[in-house]
């Protein structure tokens, strides 16, 4: 009777510990993406690659990390406009109006529609300051959002200038926007999802 006690007090054990498992709850899913897709710009030319996963991961972080700020570099965002097809695009347009513009877009597009960003002429800057670089690039952009009415294509050029911040990271601290066609152009975009 010794014996079958401490092995009926264990089995009992055994049972309750094992029923217990069905009142746990799953882990959670991380809310945001485990792995960040931001490469150092340690180059001039990552940045453009930085901005690539941004639209093709979805992450509005790294998006954000590609623009300069008075506080990191010592020279504030700014960016030309082309002219938009429809409503008034704002006059001081800075990294916080970049960020929100890119959030809105990516909420607008489905996980599963085509989110893609192309860039070419990218890798040989026009010059080199030492601390700043000039790039003329040619965009294309595809984004398969829900807006009725909104173009879903954006084709342009670009002249962007990047300097370095304070942790030698290269960011944009200048963009001006230029049509090459009647395409609408990434300033369209900005301000459709502004």
């Amino acid at each position: 009777m010794r014996i079958f006690k401490p092995i009926l007090l264990l089995t009992g054990v055994f049972f309750l510990l094992w029923s217990c498992e069905g009142f746990m709850r799953d882990p959670e899913a991380p809310q945001r993406p485990s792995e960040d897709h931001f490469i150092p710009p340690t180059d001039p030319g990552i940045v453009f690659t930085n901005l690539r996963n941004a639209f093709a991961y979805r992450e509005h972080d790294v998006y954000s990390r590609c623009f300069s700020d008075s506080t990191s570099s010592g020279i504030a965002y700014a960016y030309e406009a082309a002219p938009v097809k429809a409503g008034v695009f704002p006059a001081e347009w800075d990294a916080q109006n970049e960020l929100i513009y890119f959030q809105e877009l990516l909420s607008a597009c489905p996980e599963d529609s085509l989110l893609l960003l192309e860039i070419s002429n990218d890798e040989v800057p026009v010059n080199d300051e030492g601390d700043s670089v000039r790039y003329q690039i040619n965009y294309h952009i595809v984004a398969q959002h829900t807006r009725r009415g909104y173009d879903s294509v954006f084709n342009g050029n670009s002249v962007i200038k990047l300097t370095r911040n304070n942790r030698n990271y290269w960011v944009i601290y200048f963009w001006q926007d230029i049509p090459v066609s009647s395409d609408a152009t990434w300033s369209d975009l900005k301000a459709y999802f502004y």
